[in-house]
């Protein structure tokens, strides 16, 4: 295992609480299953967008990716009303953007 601490203080208190070890194994949950959830944005159906949104939002607040967070919230908050505007590729690109912004310190932390 990694000797590098945790990367912001977010993690920093949980593994005080859970130990490094369990918060690298959620942090090495958190980068695999990234991917796939962003995927699952590009369709499919609204309701299943919003679960997704809402799941990578917290996710992401977890890891202390307040950026990441606070887009998955609005995004979230826009596709639960079905007026809403959709997902746009402007999100997708800031998406991407803030988690290429913590993946490397977080990659870096599970080692």
């Amino acid at each position: 295992m990694s000797s590098v601490p945790p990367p912001n203080e977010s993690l920093a208190e949980l593994a005080a609480v859970l130990g490094d070890d369990n918060v690298r194994t959620l942090v090495a949950t958190f980068l695999r299953d990234f991917p796939g959830s962003f995927q699952e944005l590009h369709g499919g159906e609204r309701k299943n967008r919003h679960r997704v949104a809402h799941s990578m939002k917290s996710n992401s607040r977890l890891m202390g990716a307040f950026d990441l967070s606070a887009r998955m919230a609005a995004l979230e908050a826009r596709l639960d009303h079905e007026g809403g505007q959709d997902v746009t590729p402007e999100d997708l690109a800031g998406i991407a953007a803030d988690f290429d912004a913590i993946a490397g310190p977080l990659r870096a932390f599970v080692g």
